[in-house]
């Protein structure tokens, strides 16, 4: 429950403004998208506690002044909108992520083909039935260390794939950011949501000022939900180049794309040229990782068309397992960056993207089974 009330200081003039208590920034989107409409604008926003022994206790909050224009008349049409707002708990900002049952349905490509393995062994049987990725399997099978491995007690086949996986990681190409991000993608997979994410992290927990251009290039970019987010947090949207501020480490610039066609390779190329021609270095290739393997491999083709430096990956919280992603995370030369595991816009987002795999990297029911304590290995 948020509280919604009018300020009275406000003159009827210039329209009348409201103040909300809320939970959240996602909150406060919800709530001035929802019953102020899209018009609405925020004029400040400040976090808010308990007074005394409360503010040890309890969450801290934001209170957010909005207000609506004067229409003509100079009165305000919904009169409702004095009244206290009940505020549902799942929110959707921005670009509405697609679930997986929408993936682009594209033909198969020859050049995907699955690695073999053998399934002769009971700990592969095991894993397989358990729902283990195939490209996985066969990429373990691989390791030198398998033949001395595959006859060992499961759990401790499972604590040596574990510290495998993890050794691989940790080798793979990680990239640092520049202060220019890009994040880029196919429509749908949450690229702004994602941006929005990233914005409330250097806001609360970095404590920079970032600021975020919104890039065209010919396409439609909607950008309702990333405006009205912005003006919450305090970050400044633009949509031209011209008159943006300085670029700094402290303050660094978000680019948010329109989705770009698997089946158009032109919009990519295009990408490509603005990113260059704006000298933007750090391009983050956003992908649904509830997708199929094929799919996510096809968005990565495509990304290297316009030079992706960074891989993001959402809808993390859908899989049951996150084996599929380990082939791709470790044959493919892009920096894991982050892992959006929700629609929570000031959480359900970790860039300790090694944690999040491991963590889910062994199907839940295989801890039954007695290897419990190697969970967090």
């Amino acid at each position: 429950m948020n509280n919604l009330t009018q300020d009275q200081a406000a003159t009827p003039a210039s329209g009348k403004r409201f103040r909300l208590t809320v939970r959240s920034a996602e909150e406060a989107v919800r709530v001035i998208r929802d019953k102020l409409g899209d018009q609405a604008r925020v004029l400040s926003v400040r976090q808010v506690g308990g007074e005394g022994l409360k503010r040890f206790i309890s969450s801290p909050k934001l209170e957010v002044i909005a207000e609506i224009p004067a229409d003509d008349s100079g009165e305000i049409s919904n009169s409702g909108l004095l009244e206290e707002a009940e505020v549902s708990e799942d929110l959707a900002v921005a670009d509405k992520e697609a679930p997986s049952s929408n993936a682009p349905n594209l033909p198969e490509d020859p050049g995907l083909s699955d690695v073999s393995f053998d399934e002769s062994n009971d700990k592969v049987r095991l894993l397989r039935k358990a729902g283990f990725d195939l490209n996985l399997l066969g990429e373990i099978q691989s390791w030198s260390s398998w033949q001395e491995m595959k006859d060992k007690p499961l759990a401790d086949v499972l604590k040596e794939i574990t510290v495998g996986l993890s050794d691989r990681f940790r080798s793979t190409k990680l990239t640092p950011t520049t202060d220019k991000i890009a994040l880029i993608g196919a429509p749908g997979v949450g690229k702004t949501t994602t941006l929005c994410k990233f914005l409330a992290h250097e806001v609360f927990m970095n404590k920079k000022i970032p600021f975020v251009l919104k890039v065209e290039n010919g396409i439609p970019n909607p950008d309702d939900a990333l405006r009205i987010f912005c003006e919450v947090i305090g970050v400044t949207l633009f949509r031209e180049p011209e008159g943006m501020p300085q670029v700094s480490e402290e303050s660094p610039l978000y680019l948010d794309f329109p989705g770009l066609s698997l089946s158009n390779l032109q919009d990519w190329v295009e990408a490509k040229q603005t990113l260059d021609a704006m000298q933007v270095d750090t391009r983050v290739l956003v992908v649904n990782g509830a997708y199929e393997r094929d799919i996510l491999l096809r968005s990565i083709r495509s990304a290297k068309h316009v030079g992706a430096t960074h891989l993001a990956i959402t809808h993390f919280d859908e899989l049951s397992n996150s084996t599929k992603l380990w082939p791709v995370l470790l044959q493919e030369d892009l920096s894991p960056l982050c892992i959006c595991n929700g629609q929570n816009v000031t959480g359900d987002f970790s860039t300790n993207v090694l944690n999040q795999l491991i963590s889910r990297t062994f199907p839940e029911e295989l801890y039954a089974r007695g290897f419990s304590t190697y969970k967090n290995v």
